[in-house]
């Protein structure tokens, strides 16, 4: 659970860095602080199971298995996204 907790972390801190230098189309909100929470449910969670997020939800994502490059991807607009890029 550890090293999910800090997978995610790295994941914001690089999110973050991304929006400093105007690489992020549009705005994000951000999950640092609550990587627990993602880990904890989704830990609890099936293969099976479906998630749901409003914003800041990055971190069910990641938690629940989602490739951390298509993540990535739909953040920064890219067509690799899960949502082609429309997500954000």
């Amino acid at each position: 659970m550890y090293k999910m907790m800090v997978k995610i972390r790295l994941f914001e801190e690089k999110v973050f860095e991304l929006y400093a230098q105007n690489l992020v189309p549009g705005t994000i909100h951000l999950y640092t602080g609550q990587e627990a929470v993602a880990v904890g449910v989704c830990s609890a969670l099936r293969k099976d199971d479906y998630i749901t997020s409003t914003h800041r939800g990055h971190g069910h994502c990641i938690a629940k298995g989602a490739e951390i490059k298509r993540v990535m991807a739909e953040i920064l607009g890219k067509k690799t996204g899960y949502c082609k890029g429309k997500g954000g």
